[in-house]
């Protein structure tokens, strides 16, 4: 890899704004940011914040109104869509709160869809091994619907990791499930940014998923409100109720 691909950010956002109305109000107005390559960012903030809007536009799922944005090294905002598909495909995971599991597929073969969907073969080997360190490697042959919740979203995020993807997007990925389970979810993101070198962005509600991020964003009115390493839970929990408080 070329030394300036290895040091650029996994993903950059300069003067990103977005309206969904011409002269509707911002989801986002001029947003800057950058995330490091092995990192893990947790972005926060009330319903309506531009939480989820940021990361469609830093995935290259919606184009911003005006800005750039670069991911992997390349312009999103330039792109044609079936370039943004192809890219998404390869240098990109998503984990959702719906995860999108395919019924009909067994647990190994939810794994290596997206190998197969870019065309790409599909060592067997690598999907078990893979399978046994998020921790549902003796599932491979189940479907989904006899899973729990937090077993579906280990193997969504495995669905996300098999292609060694530049960036896993997560957005609200525990917000249906338990406490303990979600916590468990948590550190296999963290996990993922600590021995894979993912970049993690996690959009999340809950302070205790965001104390495990290297660092949190929150947003407010589709502004950076503040941007904070070393994050705590009770401090982030303190924040949100006083953004809810104005």
């Amino acid at each position: 890899m070329p030394a300036t691909a290895a040091t650029e950010p996994a993903v950059a956002l300069t003067a990103v704004s977005k309206r969904y109305q011409r002269r509707g109000p911002f989801a986002l107005d001029e947003v800057s940011l950058s995330f490091p390559r092995g990192t893990f960012t947790a972005v926060m903030g009330l319903s309506g914040s531009g939480k989820s809007t940021l990361l469609h536009c830093a995935a290259g799922l919606d184009r911003p109104t005006s800005g750039s944005v670069r991911l992997a090294g390349h312009e999103l905002t330039t792109m044609k869509r079936k370039e943004l598909s192809v890219l998404r495909r390869r240098k990109v995971g998503f984990v959702f709160q719906s995860l999108n599991l395919v019924p009909t597929l067994t647990v190994a073969e939810n794994i290596a869809l997206p190998l197969r969907l870019d065309g790409r073969p599909v060592d067997r080997a690598d999907v078990a091994v893979l399978a046994d360190r998020v921790g549902v490697g003796p599932l491979l042959r189940r479907l989904p619907g006899t899973l729990s919740g937090g077993q579906q979203q280990r193997v969504g995020i495995a669905r996300a990791l098999i292609t060694r993807p530049d960036v896993v997007f997560a957005d609200e990925p525990t917000a249906a499930l338990d406490p303990y389970t979600a916590l468990g979810v948590r550190d296999l993101l963290r996990w993922a940014a600590d021995e894979l070198g993912q970049t993690i962005i996690l959009v999340t509600h809950e302070p205790v998923m965001a104390e495990a991020a290297d660092r949190v964003i929150v947003l407010d009115r589709g502004e950076v409100f503040c941007d904070t390493p070393t994050p705590d839970a009770a401090a982030l929990n303190d924040l949100l109720l006083r953004l809810g408080s104005r």
